[in-house]
């Protein structure tokens, strides 16, 4: 009986050990702190997920859940920026003591905060925000919603997917798909392997730097636009409006150039395959520079 007795004692201390360990591990969050309209809020995120979302209120509200073997959440006021923090435990050789799990966070800011966001594998959203974006994730995927005053997005292998923008766009990537639904003003593209769709309205500069990756570009032109398109063995369709305004350059060393306004390339040489396209619609306040080494070019009229 006694040992009984001894055995369902131990047998609750461990569960009731094993229930605090995963209660702790498991932590709830919900934060708050002031803010200004107009502020910069920081977030840092090893893994899981960051999710921003702007209202109305001169406040930062943190909810979610803390992964497992999380140290704690830092959520301060740092002279001026709001910082929102998850701490992990140090390193003991090569290894943390325990296993690590990701934390998902929504976080509510003001919608004209300014937002600095770095996480690791942990996927960004970002809704309704008017201020600048500086996001930046080595896997996760980048998404934004809404028309924030200006874009800056770097990942490795994630994909990057920015709905609009008022002002320029700065997506960089290795082997990450981009696309930009409506690009206003300003766009730059950079990636290794990875493919970009843009579709612009009112375009005043836009450039495009690939080695492998296809570009599929869509887009009005404002007067006086610069567009410069580059990619060694990607493919580049540019769509552009049957009346526009500009005057294009075209070149490729070994890939063929379609052109829908009628001009056709000519050979740069009679020794190497390079062509060349040189034309001229409307009175050409904008220009077109499309390079590529091995690629195909496709340029398409709409309308």
């Amino acid at each position: 009986m006694n040992r009984k007795i001894v055995s369902l004692g131990v047998a609750t201390v461990m569960l009731l050990a094993c229930t605090a360990t995963s209660t702790g591990a498991q932590e709830k969050v919900d934060r708050r702190l002031p803010a200004t309209a107009t502020g910069t809020v920081q977030i840092r995120n090893l893994a899981g997920s960051v999710r921003v979302v702007g209202w109305d209120r001169n406040e930062v509200q943190v909810q979610g859940t803390l992964g497992q073997g999380t140290e704690r959440l830092d959520f301060e006021n740092r002279s001026g920026v709001i910082v929102v923090e998850v701490i992990l435990p140090e390193r003991r050789g090569n290894q943390r003591e325990n296993r690590i799990g990701g934390s998902e966070l929504e976080i509510r800011v003001p919608a004209g905060a300014v937002m600095d966001v770095r996480t690791v594998s942990a996927g960004i959203r970002v809704e309704g925000v008017r201020g600048a974006l500086d996001l930046e994730t080595v896997s996760g995927e980048i998404q934004t919603i809404g028309e924030p005053e200006e874009v800056r997005a770097r990942t490795i292998s994630g994909d990057i997917d920015i709905a609009s923008s008022r002002g320029s766009v700065n997506a960089n990537t290795v082997s990450g798909e981009v696309t930009i639904g409506q690009a206003v003003g300003e766009f730059k593209v950079t990636t290794i392997s990875g493919n970009a769709t843009v579709r612009a309205r009112a375009l005043t500069d836009g450039a495009f730097d690939s080695i492998a990756g296809n570009l599929r570009f869509d887009g009005e032109l404002a007067a006086r636009a610069r567009l410069e398109l580059e990619s060694h063995s990607g493919t580049i369709e540019l769509t552009v409006p049957a009346n526009v305004s500009a005057r294009f350059e075209v070149d490729t060393f070994s890939g063929s150039i379609l052109n829908a306004f009628g001009q056709e390339p000519v050979r740069t040489s009679q020794y190497v395959p390079g062509k060349e396209l040189n034309f001229t619609q409307g009175s050409g306040d904008a220009r077109i520079r499309i390079h590529v080494f091995s690629g195909r070019v496709e340029i398409r009229k709409r309308g």
